[in-house]
């Protein structure tokens, strides 16, 4: 997919996707567009579960419920669009678990997800599961957010630490998805507390999120990830590149989808 310049929003993103090393299907699915009259751009990455092409379903079904807010003006009250926002979450979760319920070998099929309203000076997101959004700015340390997994538990109540979480048999295992089966819960994050909700993130020139699936971060350091961000921060299509060509290169057998979004001058 060609780079997308929004000058009448002061973005310019690109979305890269890979199927993984010995994989059949991509099951990964993304969302990159603007609102019709350009108020802010809609960025979604979406990593399908489940065996039988049922991940690959799961997806699909996620991504066509997200481009549906296209459809809808964008609230100016920042709780508004939290709620919009999440209300596509549930009925996601709601449309993937109906269709589950009709076909017996999709029964334990599902998603994990990270989904953002961005304009240039503003970044609402929220996720269910262990795919991420990254804030790179100009000068604090890079926001992740914490993956909803049963190693990140253990990170939490100190019984790992964060290196040990990476390569533990339990850091793939999610603790919030959409549908994935009976035993399978949604919990969506970051919750809603005020203005000042870790959901939302102010931007400023020269920003770069990245939102991605696991089969990136999960062979991807943080710091090589900063380090490929330091090294392509003028280039939405070589930072993505580079990224996948990492990822790939340390062997990653996951899937690998990630979309690159830069803040630019919006007088350039």
């Amino acid at each position: 997919m060609a780079d997308q310049r929004q000058s009448e929003l002061g973005l310019e993103s690109k979305r890269k996707t890979s199927k993984g090393l010995g994989r059949d299907i991509n099951q990964d699915q993304m969302v990159l567009r603007v609102w019709k009259d350009k108020s802010a751009q809609l960025a979604v990455v979406v990593d399908g579960m489940g065996g039988q092409g049922g991940g690959e379903v799961a997806a699909k079904i996620a991504a066509d419920t997200f481009r549906e807010l296209l459809n809808q003006p964008l609230p100016e009250e920042a709780k508004a669009r939290y709620e919009m926002l999440l209300e596509r979450f549930h009925a996601a979760n709601k449309a993937i678990r109906q269709r589950a319920s009709e076909d017996f070998g999709l029964l334990e099929m599902g998603a994990t997800i990270v989904a953002a309203i961005i304009t240039q000076t503003e970044c609402l997101h929220l996720y269910a599961g262990d795919c991420r959004l990254y804030h790179f700015g100009q000068e604090q340390t890079p926001y992740v957010t914490t993956d909803q997994t049963w190693a990140q538990r253990l990170v939490k109540i100190g019984e790992i630490t964060s290196e040990q979480a990476r390569s533990h048999p339990m850091r793939s295992k999610v603790t919030s998805c959409l549908g994935g089966g009976s035993n399978a819960k949604l919990s969506v994050q970051p919750e809603w507390q005020d203005d000042s909700s870790l959901a939302f993130r102010q931007l400023h020139q020269g920003d770069v999120l990245i939102l991605c699936s696991d089969g990136l971060h999960g062979e991807v350091q943080d710091s090589e990830l900063e380090e490929l961000v330091k090294n392509y921060r003028t280039s939405p299509d070589q930072l993505t590149k580079a990224c996948v060509d990492t990822a790939k290169n340390n062997g990653s057998k996951d899937d690998i989808s990630l979309i690159a979004i830069f803040v630019q001058d919006n007088h350039s």
